[in-house]
């Protein structure tokens, strides 16, 4: 059983091995026996992929959209019950919004090795592009790129809200309903996973309960398809150009009933204009 999220809000590397122990020991419980280990580093996970020493993964979900299109979703992690987190942009500035932070420092997490379309893609809907900020070198997880911020080597972070809770940041957007990214997913990778052992992975892993901010997972249909979702987002929109677009033209018969000329005061000659010789006579 492996482990890589780094966009999971987790504060640290104790944490990560906390929770994929507690979740090994109810898969062992229910009659699945593994062993874990925690991946910090996108090719060292895909490196143990190749060697095929690794069978079930709690996968990070924008990992997951990028390169894990064939592995099936066996359940989503929960945080407080819900398989969403809010997340947004926030900053150590005291003022300013979103478009203040133009070519500012951003301090981010690339889950799939060096591609940052995801935050403008997913978390921007697509209306600002990644380049609107100056990009800092990618952190190996939340807790670090967080971090960043708080010591004001960057000046704005994308993070969910529980990676900041206590750090004295301030919220310049919300990514709202629209820009939500789902909790890290537990999948099958490996071809030693039977679908009895998957069907027995996935009862384990309903009954799963712990204490943190990942707390539990849900196996259920939805939990394919919002990788899916973010796959889709992923890809991005086409680029859009605006038409200008005339009006036709519209004949209306117009009758003389709807027209009424204006109505003229009556306007007296001044005496002198009547009295006065006309002009050009020799």
């Amino acid at each position: 059983l492996a482990f890589y999220a780094p966009t999971a809000p987790l504060p640290s590397a104790e944490a990560r091995y906390a929770f994929t122990e507690k979740l090994a020991a109810a898969l062992s419980s229910s009659g699945v026996q593994v062993q874990t280990k925690i991946f910090a580093r996108p090719q060292d996970f895909e490196a143990a992929l190749k060697k095929g020493i690794i069978d079930l993964a709690v996968l990070d979900p924008v990992y997951a959209a990028e390169r894990g299109a064939s592995y099936p979703v066996l359940a989503i992690a929960t945080a407080a019950g819900e398989a969403y987190l809010r997340w947004g942009l926030y900053t150590h500035e005291a003022s300013g919004s979103i478009l203040d932070m133009a070519g500012k420092r951003l301090a981010w997490v690339a889950p799939g090795g060096k591609d940052s379309s995801y935050i403008g893609n997913v978390l921007l809907y697509g209306e600002l592009k990644t380049s609107f900020f100056q990009l800092r070198p990618a952190a190996p997880d939340m807790a670090a790129a967080v971090s960043e911020v708080v010591l004001r080597r960057a000046d704005c972070v994308f993070a969910p809200e529980q990676a900041v809770v206590g750090k004295s940041l301030r919220k310049v957007y919300d990514a709202g309903e629209g820009g939500r990214i789902p909790n890290p997913v537990l999948v099958q990778v490996g071809s030693r996973v039977t679908d009895a052992i998957a069907a027995q992975v996935r009862k384990a892993a309903s009954g799963f309960n712990a204490t943190g901010l990942l707390d539990g997972f849900r196996a259920t249909a939805a939990a394919a398809e919002s990788i899916r979702s973010v796959r889709s987002k992923l890809r991005g929109r086409p680029e859009r150009t605006l038409v200008l677009a005339e009006p036709s033209r519209l004949n209306t018969q117009v009758q003389s009933s709807m027209l009424s000329p204006p109505e003229l005061s009556p306007a007296t000659l001044p005496y002198r204009t009547l009295l006065a010789p006309p002009e050009g006579i020799p």
